[in-house]
This record gives C-alpha cells, sequence and structure tokens, in this order.
C-alpha cells in the first residue's frame, strides 16, 4: 500500500494546495470530520449585542447592534427588536440570544413577550414564548447555563403598568427557559435574600451567581451587597455566595469559567470587583471604570474579555455610546474598546454566543 502525500492533491487549476474552510474537529488520529448543518448554529463567534433602551432624550429603542469581541472597534447594525422597549433581561446561548420582558412604549407598559435572534446571523428579532403565567418583570437578572436561561428577581407588575416599583412588586421568583425549544418560562425556584430589582446575574459553568440590586421592599428601597448562587444540576432556591466590596444596585456582571466580575453600580465610585465562582466569598477590587458610576449598560464577554457597552453616569445623566473592556483572568481598570452607534441606556439586553455556561 502506498503513501497518499498531501502534496500530490492541489486544487482544479493545479496551482495551489487544498483549503478546508469551515470548523473542522480531528476525530481520531486519521480523520477529520467536515462542519455539518446551517453556519448560524454553529456558534462560539464570540459576538456582543445590545439590544433596546433609550437613548439621550429617553426615547424607548428597538434597534441592536453587535460587536466582535475579540476584535477592538466600533459596533456594527444588527437589525431590530419587534417592541421598542427597555428595562430588558438577557440570556443567551451559543447560538441564540434572547430578551426577557421589559418595558414598552408607547404606554409605559412592561410586556409577557420573550423574543430571540440568531447570534451569528443579522436580522430582526423572533417571537420565543412568553413569561410565566400572566405577570411581567423588568430589571431582572439573567444567568446562563448549557442549555437553559434564567430571569432572576426583578420587579413583578401583575396589572403591567411598569410606571414605579411602588406600584409593583420586588420579585423573588427565579424562573427559566430552555434555549433549544421556543416556548414560555417555568418557575425554577425562589432567591431566598429578599426580591431583588436591578441586579447582576453571571455564571460558570455549575453556578449561576447573582449580585447587588435593590432591596424591596425596605423603607428606603436601598442598594444590597449580598451575592447569591443557584447550583444548575440542582434544582432549589439560591443561597448565600458573599458580599460585594461596595453595596450597589444597577450593576452588571461578566464571567468567564472561573471568575465572575461585577461592573459599576449606583455606588458612586467607579467601582469593579471580582469572586472566583467556585470558591465561596466576599468579592475582592478589581480597579476601575474609566467613568465613574457607570450605570444600566449592557454586559457581553468571551472566554477572556468583559464588556460594557452604554449606560449612563451620574453627571452629566445622560446615555453614553462608549464601550470598555476588562481582562477578566487580569485585575485592571477598563479600557477603551470602541463606540455604539446608538448611545443607550436604561438597560438594554446584553447578549453574547460565548458564556461560561456553554464556552
Amino acid at each position: 500500500m502506498s503513501d497518499l502525500n498531501i502534496n500530490n492533491i492541489t486544487d482544479r487549476t493545479g496551482n495551489a494546495g487544498p483549503i478546508i474552510a469551515g470548523v473542522s474537529t480531528v476525530s481520531s488520529t486519521g480523520a477529520f470530520t467536515v462542519p455539518v448543518g446551517p453556519t448560524e448554529y454553529r456558534g462560539g463567534r464570540g459576538r456582543g449585542i445590545a439590544a433596546g433602551g433609550t437613548n439621550p432624550s429617553g426615547t424607548y429603542l428597538k434597534s441592536i447592534e453587535y460587536i466582535e469581541i475579540a476584535t477592538l472597534g466600533n459596533a456594527v447594525d444588527f437589525g431590530d427588536l419587534s417592541e421598542i422597549k427597555r428595562d430588558l433581561t438577557g440570556a443567551s446561548s451559543s447560538t441564540r440570544g434572547v430578551v426577557i420582558g421589559g418595558q414598552i412604549s408607547p404606554g409605559n407598559y412592561a410586556t409577557r413577550g420573550l423574543e430571540y435572534v440568531t447570534i451569528s446571523s443579522g436580522g430582526g428579532a423572533n417571537d420565543f414564548g412568553d413569561l410565566r403565567t400572566s405577570y411581567r418583570i423588568i430589571d431582572s437578572a439573567g444567568v446562563t447555563s448549557n442549555i437553559r436561561g434564567f430571569a432572576c428577581g426583578g420587579v413583578n407588575t401583575p396589572d403591567g403598568t411598569a410606571s414605579g416599583p411602588e406600584e409593583a412588586q420586588y420579585g423573588r421568583s427565579i424562573d427559566y427557559f430552555t434555549f433549544a425549544t421556543l416556548g414560555d418560562m417555568t418557575n425554577w425556584a425562589d432567591l431566598v435574600y429578599t426580591g431583588r430589582q436591578l441586579n447582576a446575574g453571571c455564571e460558570s459553568a455549575t453556578r449561576g451567581i447573582i449580585g447587588g440590586g435593590y432591596a424591596g421592599p425596605s423603607p428606603d428601597n436601598s442598594a444590597v451587597n449580598t451575592i447569591q448562587y443557584i447550583t444548575f444540576t440542582s434544582q432549589g432556591n439560591s443561597e448565600l455566595f458573599g458580599s460585594l466590596t461596595v453595596a450597589r444596585r444597577n450593576v452588571i456582571a461578566v464571567s468567564d469559567k472561573t471568575r465572575g466580575v461585577f461592573m459599576g453600580g449606583t455606588a458612586g465610585p467607579n467601582v469593579i470587583d471580582y469572586i472566583t465562582i467556585a470558591s465561596l466569598g466576599n468579592a475582592i477590587d478589581f480597579g476601575d471604570l474609566t467613568i465613574s458610576g457607570l450605570v444600566n449598560g449592557a454586559p457581553a464577554q468571551n472566554t477572556t474579555r468583559g464588556v460594557y457597552m452604554g449606560g449612563d453616569p451620574p453627571s452629566p445623566l445622560s446615555a453614553q455610546n462608549t464601550i470598555t473592556y476588562i481582562t477578566i483572568q487580569s485585575a485592571g481598570n477598563a479600557t477603551d474598546f470602541g463606540d455604539l452607534i446608538t448611545a443607550r441606556e436604561n438597560v438594554p439586553a446584553g447578549l453574547c454566543d460565548i458564556n461560561a455556561g456553554n464556552s
């Protein structure tokens, strides 16, 4: 039996060797597997998405834009949501990004709807399902496992009005959906440490982390420093993880497989702190944001970078178009990444196709 030398194979012109395009995996020492199926379902491209929110004039947005997290630069148009809305929750798998609940315009009403995008394929959002029963949620924390997306806490508005927390209920529910199957959300369990609004969610492959937020109901609706967690393989209520370095709400979070990082919030200073997800304990100082007191932005991440898109500083009070990033495993200050097409705040949904739960 003679050997087959790779140099003996050329293209049709005879001028070049073979080209293998796409993602290929080695299945043995003597064979490779050619990728199959639509390219939009292969995932893993490291794309970050910001959807909805409000612009500097306070106008609700339905536009969606995206960045490639591995490459610094400005955002690019992706498409539109089906509704004009803000105060959103985002959760995403390696292929789908799901926008949960939110507050719609006109009418200042909370919506029951879930909609999704295929992250690697630009275009408009599609209907996914509805929130559990007849209630609505705004400003909850989104967490992602390999197969499920979770909405943790937020504000429940049974009648649909969303004009203020005094007319709603701080939510304790942890609800979930399955990414691969369109449908409505189902109850998972409850947050143990009071209802939370404007909290932040991140994850490892095994744990979902929920940090900060409003404590409600309480006399002054004060911000909290509590970090709690759920275990994806064991359905049950959250448990105490530790504390943030500073109590705050309107915070965002990013993570890789081992570390969770909480960015910004209403603490006043430009706080970034982090936890090691496998070890219970309090957060540790990480560095500073480029804009002090930044709140209400959208998070995204790949396996090395965490990104903060948009947001609103305390002074002047106006939506920002800035995109900044950190290297998750290297403590330090945030660095400029680029700019959004449209300045946006009021919790646009942050989505990405590489999460710690599915990277």
